[in-house]
């Protein structure tokens, strides 16, 4: 059985996982889940992720098929059994390297409570959608809350990456020249919400993280439906956004 990704490119987690897939040349199949039809909800998809969200994995593993949830844990496993084990190591070491590994582990821990639980796409797609009379009710009351709730994060991260010793290359969480996967989770988060306008203003070093991360090719397509779709949302309700963080 070959490896199935079970996903959606506008779903950040989902991009994340399928990137790494990509940069560690593992073969997969692709299945975009229909949110819109429900997918998620049916008892299919609930044999595959009982947790009924993307992305989900299914793979041939000791002679067993495997399905697995959860971006983090998905990414994990690729690169425990990744056949190109040298690659693998670059973006999670794992026993290889217990002190690097650990913390991989302590960013993906601190991204769910300070970045994750502050996304606001979905309500950028609300107010792309919605009428235009109820547009800056959104912004005010749904927009403007979780971009404060994101500044403690953004400062955060600005504050690490100025601490780190630069060696002229883009910044990453760990300083190395080399991403890892808790640069791709938190990279496709913000990337999401950079392509439909958010600027970062005042945070220079998360920018440039981001631009670091954004050069990849396999970021680059992954994310183009995502890029597609931001510059829609600039192009007809960018009047509407108010999506700049100031540090």
């Amino acid at each position: 059985m070959p490896t199935t990704l079970y996903a959606h490119r506008l779903s950040q987690p989902s991009r994340a996982a399928e990137m790494l897939l990509r940069e560690l040349d593992i073969e997969y199949d692709f299945h975009e889940v229909d949110f819109a039809g429900g997918e998620t909800r049916t008892d299919e998809f609930a044999a595959i992720n009982p947790f009924q969200t993307v992305p989900a994995l299914v793979v041939e593993h000791d002679g067993e098929t495997l399905t697995l949830a959860e971006s983090q844990a998905i990414m994990i496993h690729l690169c425990r059994t990744a056949a190109d084990q040298a690659a693998a190591r670059r973006w999670y070491p794992g026993e290889q390297d217990i002190p690097r590994s650990s913390k991989i582990d302590q960013w993906l821990a601190w991204y769910h409570n300070n970045l994750r639980r502050f996304d606001m796409f979905h309500h950028i797609m609300n107010l792309h959608l919605t009428l235009p009379m109820l547009k800056r009710e959104i912004q005010a009351t749904l927009l403007e809350p979780l971009q404060e709730g994101l500044r403690p994060g953004l400062e955060r991260l600005e504050a690490h990456f100025q601490h780190q010793q630069r060696s002229g290359h883009a910044p990453t969480l760990l300083g190395d020249e080399h991403p890892t996967i808790a640069d791709l989770a938190m990279g496709c988060e913000f990337y999401q919400i950079r392509a439909a306008g958010y600027r970062f203003d005042g945070y220079p070093q998360v920018d440039a993280w981001l631009e670091g991360l954004a050069r990849r090719a396999h970021f680059q397509s992954v994310s183009e439906e995502v890029d597609t779709l931001g510059r829609e949302i600039q192009a007809q309700s960018g009047a509407y956004l108010a999506l700049a963080a100031f540090g």
